[in-house]
């Protein structure tokens, strides 16, 4: 009689990984994924440009390649090993094991890059800044509400970062002061 290993229950919660695809196997792989069962997700945006003389609208990813899913540790391990030349997952340094991607990071950068602004944007703050760099603020109002990060100045521009740690960060502008809360 062989012993059977038992699973790790960490290994049956589902939670979200970032991975990095080669050879233009992104979409491929997420489908597999999905086929699976999992969620996944690849953050995209509408860019317009001038083809022809015609205005043309098209997404573009906002980091190529770098997608995520929502599936067990179990099923990542055997996926990884499927795909190994196809595929980076992104570890913790120490183990080199798949490093989980907290449910608030994954929600936030969602939110972020998945909001679609029409560039519309009017300005509605105070003269004065109240929100200075370091400050840890929550949106509430507007295509961003609910997100939630960090202001920082880049290139002169208070921006709002929202980042997944060791994974990503998008940096979004033009955000009324008056959509900020500061939080605590």
């Amino acid at each position: 009689m062989t012993a059977v290993e038992k699973l790790n229950p960490a290994d049956e919660e589902v939670r979200w990984y970032a991975m990095r695809a080669f050879w233009n196997k992104t979409h491929p792989l997420m489908r597999e994924a999905q086929e699976a069962g999992f969620r996944t997700y690849y953050a995209v945006r509408t860019v317009d440009s001038v083809e022809s003389g015609q205005l043309e609208y098209r997404e573009e990813p906002y980091v190529p390649a770098l997608f995520f899913v929502q599936c067990t540790m179990s099923w990542l391990r055997e996926f990884r090993y499927r795909h190994y030349s196809e595929i980076r997952v992104y570890t913790d340094k120490p183990g080199g094991t798949p490093a989980p991607i907290r449910d608030e990071e994954m929600d936030m950068f969602i939110l972020v890059t998945s909001a679609h602004s029409d560039g519309n944007v009017e300005y509605l703050g105070e003269p004065k800044p109240q929100y200075v760099q370091g400050d840890k603020v929550r949106v509430t109002e507007g295509l961003y509400k609910g997100a939630q990060g960090v202001v920082k100045r880049i290139r002169k521009d208070r921006k709002l970062i929202v980042a997944i740690t060791g994974v990503a960060m998008v940096a979004i502008s033009h955000i009324p002061m008056c959509y900020l809360e500061k939080i605590e």
